[in-house]
């Protein structure tokens, strides 16, 4: 008999999703989904309206800390199953998502199973972020944004996940992390403790990216922070891959105040023009894909590299100051 399956949606203020959500996840093959927990955040924008009318397998959760990580504990402390899927509201899943991910689950005895990270665009810009973030010349050398085999990575978009497992490392971490860091920090902890987490690239599902440059930028600036409150936590990074886009905005500053100290201001726009000339170049590969456009590519390969590498020293600087990380979003925004 297939295991019975929870399913946990973390949601605040998602009128504009969840209803499509709740659809691809109702339409699903599995036949042994018990329960899909809704935990909200106290939406004020009719999400909870919407989730509180459906009913059969659907229950809305009270999430009163607000976050997703507190949602994910309200929602595992709720769960009757030993597996659960963590699924999120900007995300439409295919029909097979839960079978496969629980068939994946069961054959190869992995703490989590997940899969990639397939971006689709619903404007002009959105289409642009979708190519530079499932690209590794955007993204860089992480499997979750474009891994097409079955193979052992350090994280993964969304999952299913033994609710033992994750009880028994603390849960996710509500207070120590920037807000939008409990997912890549719990699989870090999982990782420690001896756990494995797979891609498999047959577990489908369609991820909708920011759609306009503030959106984004907001996004990977708050990433840039995610993966400072990590280091604070846990004195390493849970993996290197943040090192290269800090480790370029670090290289561009200094660059630039040693052409001010040697007398050589001129020289201070070269890296900017450098990488102007790397990101055109990127952005009509990237154009290759139908609807892309080339300048809208660069403008959002430049957004991801700069405001993440930005963010990190924030964070650091945060770390050096004493100071906190935000657990929650400002205004109840995600």
């Amino acid at each position: 008999m297939n295991p019975s399956i929870t399913i946990i949606l973390p949601t605040l203020n998602e009128r504009h999703h969840i209803r499509d959500c709740l659809d691809s996840l109702l339409a699903q093959d599995y036949d042994n989904i018990v329960e899909i927990l809704v935990v909200d955040g106290g939406s004020t924008d009719g999400t909870r309206d919407i989730v509180s009318a459906e009913g059969g397998v659907v229950r809305l959760l009270d999430n009163p800390r607000m976050t997703a990580a507190a949602a994910m504990n309200v929602g595992i402390e709720a769960c009757s199953t030993d597996l659960f899927v963590r699924v999120d509201a900007h995300t439409l899943y295919a029909t097979d998502y839960v079978s496969r991910s629980v068939a994946t689950s069961v054959e190869t005895g992995a703490s989590v199973v997940g899969g990639p990270m397939r971006p689709e665009g619903t404007n002009p810009f959105g289409r642009a972020v979708a190519a530079v973030t499932s690209s590794p010349l955007g993204i860089g050398p992480g499997k979750f944004h474009y891994g097409n085999e079955l193979e052992e990575v350090e994280t993964v978009y969304l999952g299913i996940f033994k609710r033992a497992e994750v009880l028994g490392v603390g849960g996710y971490d509500e207070t120590n992390l920037q807000w939008a860091a409990e997912d890549q920090e719990l699989n870090y902890r999982i990782r420690k403790a001896g756990g494995r987490i797979l891609l498999d690239p047959r577990i489908r599902s369609t991820y909708f990216p920011r759609s306009t440059p503030r959106a984004l930028a907001r996004q990977y600036h708050n990433y840039g922070m995610c993966k400072a409150s990590t280091l604070r936590k846990h004195r390493t990074l849970p993996y290197w891959r943040p090192v290269v886009p800090a480790g370029m905005v670090l290289a561009v500053v200094v660059w630039v105040v040693l052409s001010f100290v040697v007398g050589l201001p001129a020289l201070a726009p070269l890296p900017f023009a450098a990488y102007g000339a790397a990101a055109l170049a990127l952005g009509f590969r990237f154009a290759r894909r139908r609807g892309v456009t080339w300048h809208r590519s660069a403008i959002a390969l430049t957004i991801c590299h700069w405001t993440y590498g930005f963010g990190l020293w924030r964070g650091v600087g945060r770390i050096i100051t004493g100071r906190a990380f935000d657990n929650r979003p400002k205004g109840g925004r995600r």
